[in-house]
């Protein structure tokens, strides 16, 4: 059961090694961009204007 185990990881780490042997135009750390901030269209100091409607009940 070592064995295999030992033999699956020797093998792991050489199909890694080849893939970035043969696979050199890719990097090997992804680059991640960040997404651009959408600018907001009114101050951080005024809160956004909420149109309220009276509901009248019917009481019997």
């Amino acid at each position: 059961m070592l064995r295999f185990i030992a033999l699956t990881v020797i093998a792991y780490f050489i199909f890694r090694w080849l893939d970035r042997f043969f696979g050199g135009g890719r990097p090997s750390s992804p680059t991640t961009s960040s997404p651009k901030k959408k600018s907001s269209t009114f101050s951080k100091n005024v809160g956004e204007y909420v149109d309220y409607e009276e509901v009248k009940d019917d009481e019997k």
